[in-house]
């Protein structure tokens, strides 16, 4: 059963990822700097971070959501294609701001909101 959870979970997560990515490239500022693929990313290391810090290593919670919906929610492979993108377009300047804010934000908010999911329990 925790398989089939883990694939709703999933589906939700990558369905809300899509919702995100639709209302944001509706902004004439996305097309110029991937904002909802940052956001996601974050949204999904810091909710990640609470889980992680909330339940023990064994509860079922962290295969579900955590696999399921965080791992249906972020996007590795939308970052990689947007980071190849721009270093072969020669866009430096802004490739070193994504890749800072994605890599060092994520890690930042993970370690935050698991600080805080451990005060939870």
């Amino acid at each position: 059963m925790i398989v089939l959870y883990t694939a709703i979970a999933g589906g939700i997560g990558s369905a809300l990822r899509f919702f995100i990515s639709q209302l944001m490239q509706k902004t004439k500022s996305h097309a110029r700097f991937p904002y909802s693929i940052i956001l996601i990313n974050l949204l999904g290391a810091a909710g990640l971070g609470l889980l992680t810090g909330a339940v023990t290593a064994n509860h079922p919670l962290l295969m579900i959501i955590g696999t399921g919906f965080f791992g249906g929610f972020t996007t590795f492979s939308t970052f990689s294609v947007e980071s190849a993108t721009m270093l072969q377009q020669r866009q430096i300047g802004k490739l070193a701001v994504y890749l800072l804010i994605t890599i060092i934000g994520s890690f930042c908010l993970f370690a935050t909101f698991y600080q805080i999911g451990q005060h939870l329990v």
